[in-house]
């Protein structure tokens, strides 16, 4: 298999606002200088830098990344693990900094998985409680899958009002709290349904062009893993909400549709009616059909043959297909395509 490789040095300037960046990419060598600047939903003085290599031709290509950061900030960590003075990970989709002044990092492991979480300087115990919700889910994700397929996560505090949580590139996750909070809003669920991201959605890549593959996926696994059966409830009564109300449910529709859908989530909430509630929806469906056991051992052969790659639906269906002898093609083209509502097992 083809893999791009990326050997870069990086020199933070924290009063130019800018990164220096040189080294061996896909195109070459090469020196560059970016300025860098904040994202939008983040806390101030947290900067979470993804855009500072060459982007690859085919973004279906794994990449693996070592840099080096250098770094005068008080926080200065990178995707991956640390050793021999550089950050290195494999089959990455993307590479990130994390860079501040402000807020300081707890650390932790989880067998070979490094764990560091930001933290507000007024409250680092709510570090330690996502570290150990984390060393959680990781545990019950090898359970189910046999591995993780990356050497470190990194959390960051992201926006202050409700958003859940954002994966910011592989292995840095964003979630939703504010400085004064005792527990993550939304309950610890999120971190969950970050942590299955990591496999569909990063590791495995969404070939769709609504995501709604990766979505499923990740829905379908955080439901297996929680405790808590009635997740994602709330989606799914939107869904069906939606379906009453003879609302825009397909989701194989014209992009510029989709986009437009996505837009307006104050007049109609496209995204968590249908492109969780219905996906969710659909992976439910499916998986009562053919069972559990068969179900998920279709996710480990996906998980297994395209590392670093992507999917789309026919390789979904030929893993499912393999594994229950049963092909869902036509009923999961009709679902896809149409308003009609799915009914029967769900989440």
């Amino acid at each position: 298999m083809t893999r791009l490789t990326y050997d870069l040095r990086v020199l933070d300037d924290p009063t130019a606002r800018q990164l220096t960046v040189s080294g061996s990419c896909p195109i070459g060598d090469f020196s560059q200088e970016i300025p860098y600047q904040a994202i939008d939903f983040m806390p101030q003085d947290i900067f979470v830098v993804t855009d500072f290599y060459p982007q690859p031709l085919d973004p279906s290509l794994p990449c693996d990344f070592t840099v080096r950061l250098h770094s005068p900030r008080k926080t200065a960590l990178a995707t991956g693990k640390m050793t021999g003075g550089a950050f290195s990970e494999q089959n990455l989709r993307s590479f990130a900094l994390v860079l501040s002044d402000c807020f300081e990092y707890l650390t932790d492991r989880y067998q070979d998985i490094d764990l560091r979480c930001l933290y507000y300087p007024e409250n680092p115990a709510l570090a330690r409680t996502v570290l150990d919700h984390a060393k959680k889910d990781l545990a019950a994700c090898e359970a189910l899958f046999g591995f993780f397929p990356y050497q470190a996560l990194t959390f960051t505090p992201a926006a202050t009002k409700w958003r859940g949580g954002c994966p910011l590139a592989t292995g840095v996750l964003g979630l939703h709290h504010r400085p004064e909070d005792q527990v993550l809003m939304g309950n610890n669920w999120i971190i969950t349904h970050e942590i299955c991201h990591e496999y569909w959605g990063e590791y495995v890549k969404d070939a769709e062009p609504t995501g709604w593959l990766g979505i499923g996926l990740g829905l379908a696994t955080d439901h297996e893993l929680s405790q808590d059966k009635n997740l994602h409830r709330a989606d799914l009564q939107m869904y069906l909400k939606a379906c009453a109300d003879g609302k825009r449910t397909a989701i194989d529709i014209p992009l510029s549709e989709f986009e437009q859908l996505m837009a307006t989530p104050e007049v109609y909430d496209y995204n968590s009616s249908v492109i969780h509630g219905k996906s969710g929806a659909i992976m439910a469906k499916i998986k009562a059909m053919i069972g559990k056991e068969a179900f998920f051992r279709a996710l480990s052969k996906l998980l297994q043959g395209y590392a670093g790659r992507s999917i789309d639906r026919h390789a979904f269906l030929k893993a499912i297909r393999d594994e229950s002898g049963r092909d869902y093609a036509k009923e999961l083209h009709h679902w896809l395509k149409t308003d009609d509502c799915i009914t029967g097992d769900t989440p």
